[in-house]
């Protein structure tokens, strides 16, 4: 390698005056002015190199230093040094690509690198749009771990199937009225239903049937017509259809044979159509044959026989006749008929439809009453509850219930009501649970509670327990184990999910307790309904300043229901708009029934001071025990969690920039810093160009104000 080392000291030497030049300067540089200020034109210098060549010019006003080579781009015009500073960032830019278009020594060097950087940004924009794709869909993963922890128990709210009292209840003449006009309903509904098996029935009477004549509103079929569907031979009046209802004439105005044992009428004639007899002999059931030979004799007994002879009742004559309509009502029909129009039974034939509507009147009626009267109608706490038990230890029933009056079940109870304190089961099973022996008393049903039991829902303790929809039924006779398990959900809000933090607002009816969705539909149903009809149904609780719709009146009734017929799909629709919240607990519940209380079980039971047989019957059909227990002391625990955040929207978008652009977070405060000195020098420039003007119209102004 000594020949390079000597071709480049013969190199340099070749010339040995320049090399002496070089190293000890120029032995005549003493005789040159040394602050000689040297010129150069524009093209020189802003050359192909760059800063241009500094020799001898003097045809420039741009003047530099030949000896030290320090240029100051501020005596530049506004676009060259604009210009020079644009150069200026492409030379010392960290980003890929861009020097090089700087640098390029010709335009087909620079033509390549601005083809390339250009493919390099079209393909930065193709994969940063799908990673903002990515981003903007809010994706959200679901987290799923079983917690073995103990877990919370929750409220057990407790109602008896029966919401009131009957022997206090019919005590409210509003409730008395109600219950009248419901029995009318179902006598007139039952007997249209047994109409064409009663009529097959009619020529064999019950056994205990007992037959008088009555009084009844009928319909006649004309002279030389068929007689009506209901009749069974000609002149036969209908009766059956309008023994309810009081006959307005003697047209209408019929005598039936009657029976009290199943409300039959029949057969049914016009009163002067009916035939005072002498009977032969008549049966305990006041059955008779007529006499063959129609006069009085020994063991004959006066009786009614209808036209065709065939059928005859006994009568004295002497004895008013009842009257069918008014036996059937219970009474007199004085009712008013706005009334009667708002209880909406008139035209239902249906024992199953007509039971839940007496059910809502009744909600109703007893929405007029305070939360005070109301309770006093139903059922306390020891009447309800007679034993109860926690983890194996008594409870303290006067304590550890809380009473809240429900529209559907009245007075209702809740156990673990106080939200400071937390109670676990101490082991899994029914025994470390909740133990309720309940008893119901069926005797003091109302007519119109279709079962006998208890009403189970379970519940956190800060929502609102809605036995009507989200309740369990117990019943009578069985012991009931209502297995739990706990699942926790916590759901993101928006723009990954759709749920709702704090729901609560001004219009949300059940103030003290959490959001829920059940809740949020009743309270947004309860808003409309107060709009359009200005009354609330009876069904959920009213903001202050207004009140439920009245029982009576039937303009408010016939508002109601048309608004429910036509809110009935407000779930999920813009109207009402209610979505999950955040955090919620979902208790999973397994119902297994077994009879109880069984034969063996020789100790009495509840309040009961009979033997311990004539207790087991009682509470076969009065009483039931209920149990409340976790399956397994462990829970779910659900939690969404995003699937693609932000920080991972920065990575991939920074691996995108660095990929093909060589960008990372310090080039970008390049072209930051590139931005704001590019507009801190074209405000100067603006400015000093308008102070500029400013001097010239001031110099003007002074110059020609002078002359």
């Amino acid at each position: 390698m000594s020949w390079i080392q000597n071709l480049k000291n013969w190199e340099r030497l070749r010339d040995s005056e320049e090399y002496m030049r070089q190293v000890y300067g120029d032995p005549l540089s003493y005789l040159k002015e040394s602050d000689k200020t040297e010129f150069v034109t524009e093209r020189e210098f802003f050359g192909d190199f760059g800063y241009g060549e500094c020799f001898n010019s003097t045809d420039s006003g741009v003047q530099c230093e030949i000896i030290t080579g320090d240029f100051d781009p501020k005596q530049l015009p506004y676009d060259k040094r604009m210009a020079w500073h644009l150069r200026e960032f492409c030379y010392k830019t960290s980003a890929h690509g861009i020097p090089m278009i700087g640098q390029a020594p010709n335009r087909y060097y620079r033509a390549v690198w601005v083809l390339l950087f250009l493919g390099c940004m079209s393909m930065l924009y193709q994969n940063a749009q799908s990673v903002l794709d990515k981003y903007n869909r809010n994706e959200k993963i679901v987290d799923i771990q079983l917690v073995f922890d103990t877990a919370p128990f929750p409220a057990i709210t407790l109602c008896n199937l029966n919401p009131y009292k009957a022997s206090m209840a019919t005590n409210v003449d509003l409730v008395m009225r109600t219950l009248k006009v419901f029995n009318g309903a179902m006598n007139k509904a039952g007997n249209k239903d047994e109409e064409r098996s009663a009529r097959i029935k009619r020529l064999v009477p019950l056994p205990g049937s007992l037959f008088e004549p009555g009084i009844s509103k009928c319909r006649c079929p004309e002279e030389g017509m068929a007689s009506s569907e209901h009749s069974t031979e000609k002149g036969d009046c209908d009766g059956a259809s309008y023994k309810t209802e009081p006959p307005q004439g003697d047209h209408e105005k019929c005598i039936c044979a009657f029976d009290r044992k199943t409300n039959d009428a029949w057969p049914c004639y016009l009163k002067d159509k009916w035939l005072m007899e002498f009977c032969a002999e008549c049966d305990d059931r006041a059955f008779c044959k007529k006499s063959k030979l129609a006069a009085i004799g020994k063991g004959s007994s006066p009786c009614y026989c209808a036209p065709s002879g065939e059928f005859c009742v006994a009568y004295d004559g002497i004895a008013p006749m009842l009257e069918i309509w008014k036996y059937l009502s219970g009474g007199p029909p004085t009712e008013d008929p706005n009334f009667l129009a708002a209880l909406g039974f008139e035209n239902m034939v249906d024992e199953v439809a007509i039971v839940t509507k007496a059910k809502e009147n009744i909600m109703f009626v007893m929405a007029q009453l305070s939360m005070e009267d109301r309770q006093l109608l139903s059922n306390t706490k020891r009447e309800l509850v007679h034993k109860c038990s926690f983890n194996g230890l008594a409870c303290d029933i006067d304590g550890d219930f809380l009473t809240h009056v429900d529209p559907v079940f009245g007075s209702c109870f809740t156990y673990n009501h106080n939200r400071t304190l937390n109670l676990t089961s101490i082991r899994a099973g029914p025994m470390y649970g909740l133990r309720m022996l309940v008893y119901v008393n069926a005797s003091d049903y109302m007519p119109t509670t279709e079962a006998t039991g208890v009403r189970l829902t379970i519940h956190d303790k800060e929502d609102f327990p809605f036995p009507d929809t989200f309740g369990y039924s117990a019943p009578t006779g069985y012991i009931s184990s209502f297995g739990l398990r706990l699942r926790r959900m916590t759901r993101l809000p928006a723009p990954y999910g759709d749920c709702v933090p704090d729901g609560k607002t001004e219009d949300y009816i059940y103030k003290n307790y959490e959001y829920s969705v059940e809740g949020c539909y009743r309270s947004c149903f309860q808003q409309l309904v107060l709009k359009d009809c200005h009354c609330g149904d009876p069904r959920f609780p009213v903001p202050a300043g207004f009140s439920h719709c009245d029982a009576t009146d039937y303009n408010a009734r016939k508002c109601l229901d048309a608004r429910m017929k036509e809110l009935g799909g407000l779930h999920g629709s813009f109207r009402c708009r209610c979505q999950q919240p955040c955090s919620q607990s979902i208790y999973t519940v397994t119902y297994s029934p077994a009879k109880w209380p069984s034969q063996s079980l020789k100790i009495p039971l509840g309040s009961c001071n009979g033997t311990n047989e004539e207790c087991n019957a009682h509470y076969k059909e009065n009483g039931a025990m209920v149990e409340v227990f976790f399956e397994q002391l462990n829970f779910e625990m659900l939690t969404e969690s995003e699937a693609y955040g932000f920080v991972n929207l920065l990575a991939d978008f920074g691996g995108q920039l660095g990929l093909w652009c060589g960008i990372s977070f310090l080039t970008c405060c390049e072209f930051v810093f590139l931005l704001v000195e590019t507009t801190y020098m074209s405000a100067e420039h603006n400015w000093l160009l308008y102070k500029k003007k400013k001097a010239e119209k001031e110099k003007a102004r002074q110059l020609w104000g002078d002359t």
